[in-house]
Formats: structure tokens, sequence, C-alpha cells
């Protein structure tokens, strides 16, 4: 399997909801995970009546010829593109017990240690350095930059008897920061058929408010193909860890909804749960969709997990698909 980096920059703010933050619209985060892509996918394709890009969409993640990361952050760090990677689900134990420390000391490399295990994401070129340094019981002195900043917008509902204000949560990018997508196909064809199909949802634009000019993007760069060797430090480290299927853990990408007989194996695993459930919007009507759990992205097992694509039901005649399908990088501790 080949894998490819889309660089995603955005040109406007972005409007991504959460079940965490509430789900409440004046909160947003920067948060895209591989599963709203799947959807805005189909659902833009099939609102173009693209029927045929569609099916090769569904059929390749089906069948697991196509997966997808959830969106995860970029920033331009000296000159070069550094790409991050969320911080394993892991309950990292100091192996080794340290010599007493003065009372100062212990209380600084507790807080260390506190503010490292909020990270969300770290450098794909420095995971394995975070993951030795929280075993050896030190402090993690490098800090995740800021890929951009918070916002809250006011609107004005003009629909009832006099206007009503509201406010809108938003996020938006620092020039020199977005989010890439790692996608890995079976089939060389599919590099450029999915950079046109995200440089077509671009001009749409993902999440919420789009009404409003939220969530368009273009690509930063053109697609970058892995390899062992590397453009940058981050995109090699990144193709090393994706090889290395025989690592003790095994650290997902992407929201995973097992098959029955992959549960017990899950179990055996490090992860954090999801619960996915709302209503499939059409012209007619608003139905309500079946909601399922997915283990999130970050979370670790010891083996690679096929994961599924369920349907949940139907909207205009065509089938509502939640994607779970496992993508890996391979973590040593």
């Amino acid at each position: 399997m080949r894998f490819v980096i889309y660089s995603l920059a955005f040109d406007a703010p972005v409007h991504f909801g959460t079940a965490a933050q509430g789900g409440k619209l004046e909160q947003a985060g920067m948060q895209y995970p591989a599963d709203s892509l799947f959807s805005a996918l189909c659902t833009e394709l099939a609102a173009e009546g693209a029927l045929a890009d569609l099916a090769r969409l569904r059929d390749g993640v089906a069948s697991g010829q196509l997966l997808f990361s959830d969106l995860l952050p970029w920033h331009v760090v000296e000159g070069e593109m550094a790409y991050y990677l969320p911080r394993p689900v892991l309950q990292l134990v100091p192996r080794r017990k340290q010599q007493p420390l003065a009372y100062r000391e212990t209380c600084v490399q507790a807080t260390a240690r506190k503010r490292a295990k909020k990270l969300k994401y770290l450098r794909a070129s420095k995971l394995a350095d975070y993951l030795q340094t929280m075993q050896e019981g030190a402090r993690w002195e490098e800090d995740t930059p800021e890929f951009g900043a918070q916002m809250l917008a006011e609107r004005v509902n003009c629909r009832g008897e006099e206007p009503l204000p509201y406010f809108v949560g938003a996020f938006s990018f620092d020039r020199e920061a977005g989010l890439y997508l790692l996608a890995g196909m079976e089939r060389e064809e599919d590099q450029d058929w999915l950079e046109e199909l995200l440089r077509w949802l671009g001009c749409l634009g993902i999440g919420g408010k789009r009404s409003s000019g939220y969530g368009k993007f273009h690509l930063a760069e053109d697609a970058l193909a892995l390899d062992e060797f590397g453009l940058y430090a981050d995109d090699a480290a990144i193709y090393r860890m994706l090889q290395d299927k025989s690592a003790p853990w095994q650290m997902a990408l992407s929201p995973l909804l097992p098959e029955r007989e992959e549960i017990p194996a899950v179990k055996q695993g490090s992860y954090a749960l999801r619960h996915v459930g709302s209503f499939i919007a059409s012209a007619a009507h608003a139905e309500k969709k079946r909601g399922v759990y997915l283990v999130e992205s970050g979370s670790c097992f010891h083996e690679r997990l096929a994961g599924q694509v369920a349907s949940l039901g139907t909207s205009d005649g065509h089938e509502v698909l939640r994607y779970g399908k496992g993508l890996y990088v391979g973590v040593r501790i």
C-alpha cells in the first residue's frame, strides 16, 4: 500500500463541532475526524449526482483499498513542513524509580508531566522521544505550537418577529498552519483522483456554517507520496511507523468501528470512545440515524484491526455510511 499526504490550507475560519464540546453552536475546535471527511465527500458527491465517483469511494474504503486518517495538523517550523500525530492513548509508567528529588524539583516535574499529558498532538519525528521521556519520568520540554485561534462571531437571526442575536464559534488557522490528510491506497491512480476530489471539496467547504463561507480550503502543496527517504523529517518518520507492523503497539490514526470478532482485541488495548448519533437531513424530512460508538484516533492496540464501514440508514435513496476503517502507525515503548 502506498501512502500520500494532502496538506490543506484554509482560506476561511472553520466551524468543526464535536460531542466533547457539547455540540453547541458557540463552541468549535480544529478537530475533523476521518468519518466526518468521508461523510462530507459522500454527501457532496451524491448531491452532485457523481454516482460513479461515489461508488468508487464507497467500494474503495469498504474493501480497505482506500484508507483515511483524521485531518491532522501541520505547521511550518524553521522553513519546513512539520506534521503532527495524535498523542498515544497509553498509560506510561516510569520504568525505573528516580532518586529522591528536592521538593521544588518534584513540583516542577509533576507540573511538566501533567502539561505533557494534556498535549493532543506531537511532531511525528518527536513521538518516540516523547514516549521515552515519559517512561524515564523526565520532563518533556517541547511544546506543541498554536495552530491558530478560536474566535466567536456575532450573528443576527431575523426569522422571528424581532431580530435576535446569537454567537457562532469558529477556529481560524494561522497562515503557516493547517490540516493534512494521510491516505493509504492500493491503486496508484487513486492519488490524482483523490487530489481532484479534495480540490473540489475545498471550493465547497467542510464543517458547519458553510453558507457563511466557513470551511473553504485549498491544497498548500502538491500531494506528497511517502517513502523511506522523506522530503521532511516528519513525513519520513510517519513512513517508518506506517511500515512498522511488528511494533508492540499500533496507534490508530482514524476512528475505528471494530467488527464483532475484533472486540476482544480492542478490550486488550488502550482506547477512548466517541458516540456518534444524530439526524439524517433531507429535503423532505429529518430522520434519526442509528448511533454507534467509535474508537477514537490515538487509541492503541497490539495488532492492526481492519474495522468496517457501517450502514446507519438511508436518505433520498442513498445509503448513509459511517467510516470506521483502521489506519495505523507502529509505536514502540
